[in-house]
C-alpha cells in the first residue's frame, strides 16, 4: 500500500499499558493473521475513560471504517475483519456490526460454568445478519460517517459505553447487528474472587451513573432477539425486579449468578453512599 493511499479500515485498541498481562501481544498476533489486509492499527495508550481513548484513535486515523477492539479480546480466526467489513458493505443502514463473544478453547471449568449462567459471557454465533443488543466494543466495526453523525463516543462515561452507543445509533436510524460467523474470545472471570470483584465494580459504576448521569443508565439484553427489548426502564422497576432475579437464580441452581447479583447489590449500595462526581471530560468529542 502506498503512503498516499488511505487504509479502508482503522483498527483502534484502547489500552492502559499496551500489555495487559500478555493479552495485547496475543491480540496483535491474531490481527496479523487476518485475511483482510487494508487496515491501519492504532493503539491508544494511557487514555481514559474508554470513550475518550476511542475518539483519540479516530482523530489519529483515516479509515472509512473504525474497527474497535478491547485490549483483552482475541480474534478467534483469520476471517473476522473481512466478515465485519462485508456486513457494512451490504447495508448502508448498519451503524455497528459486532462479533459474537465465544468462550475460548482453553477456558477453565469455572469459566465454562460462568458462560452457562451469564448469556453475555458466551453469545450465540449467528448465520445471518442479526439485529442484536449483543454487539459491543469487544469487537465491532462502525462506519466513520455514522460515528461522526451521532457525535462520536461520550467521553464522560465511566461505565455503560456500550449501551449508550447502541441507543444513540438506533435513535439516529442505524441498525446494530451481529455479523454472521464472526467470533472473538474475551476472558471470563476465572474464580470466585474475580467474578465477585467484577460485579461489585459494576454495581458501584451503576450507582455512580444513577447519581450523576441518570440519562446514561440503560438496560442490556440477555437474549439474542431484540424485538421486545426496551433499553430504558424506571428505577422502581429495576428495584422490584431484583429480588425476582435472585429467587430465579436460586431455584435454577445458578449459584454463580446468585452470588454475582449479591456482589452487584453491595457495590451499588456502596456507590450510592460513597461515590463522588469525577471530572472525566465533557460529553462527546468535538
Amino acid at each position: 500500500m502506498s503512503e498516499s493511499k488511505k487504509p479502508r479500515v482503522s483498527v483502534i485498541i484502547p489500552t492502559l499499558d499496551a500489555f495487559r498481562g500478555g493479552a495485547v501481544p496475543r491480540l496483535v498476533e491474531s490481527i496479523k493473521r487476518q485475511t483482510f489486509r487494508d487496515f491501519e492499527l492504532c493503539m491508544v495508550k494511557g487514555v481514559s475513560p474508554q470513550g475518550k481513548a476511542i475518539n483519540r484513535g479516530a482523530d489519529q486515523t483515516h479509515g472509512e471504517i473504525l474497527l474497535i477492539l478491547d485490549d483483552d479480546s482475541c480474534v478467534a480466526d483469520e476471517t473476522v475483519f473481512q466478515r465485519l467489513v462485508d456486513v457494512l458493505d451490504t447495508d448502508a443502514s448498519i451503524g455497528m456490526a459486532g462479533a459474537s463473544i465465544v468462550i475460548g478453547p482453553d477456558a477453565s471449568a469455572f469459566q465454562r460454568r460462568a458462560a452457562e449462567q451469564f448469556p453475555r459471557f458466551d453469545t450465540p454465533v449467528v448465520d445471518r445478519v442479526t439485529d442484536s443488543d449483543f454487539a459491543c466494543h469487544g469487537c465491532c466495526a462502525i462506519p466513520r460517517r455514522a460515528f461522526d453523525h451521532i457525535g462520536r463516543e461520550r467521553e464522560d462515561l465511566l461505565r455503560g459505553l456500550d449501551p449508550d452507543l447502541r441507543v444513540r445509533l438506533r435513535a439516529a436510524g442505524y441498525r446494530v447487528v451481529l455479523a454472521p460467523n464472526a467470533r472473538i474470545h474475551h476472558p471470563l472471570p476465572d474464580g470466585w474472587r474475580s467474578l465477585l470483584r467484577i460485579f461489585f465494580r459494576n454495581g458501584y459504576g451503576s450507582a455512580y451513573a444513577r447519581k450523576f448521569q441518570p440519562e446514561s443508565v440503560y438496560e442490556t439484553s440477555e437474549t439474542l432477539a431484540e424485538s421486545d427489548f426496551r433499553p430504558k426502564t424506571t428505577l422502581a422497576y429495576r428495584v422490584a425486579r431484583f429480588p425476582v432475579r435472585l429467587l430465579l437464580a436460586l431455584t435454577r441452581g445458578q449459584t454463580m449468578r446468585f452470588a454475582a447479583y449479591c456482589a452487584y447489590a453491595c457495590g451499588y449500595t456502596w456507590g450510592m453512599i460513597t461515590a463522588k462526581e469525577k471530572a472525566v471530560g465533557g460529553g462527546t468529542s468535538r
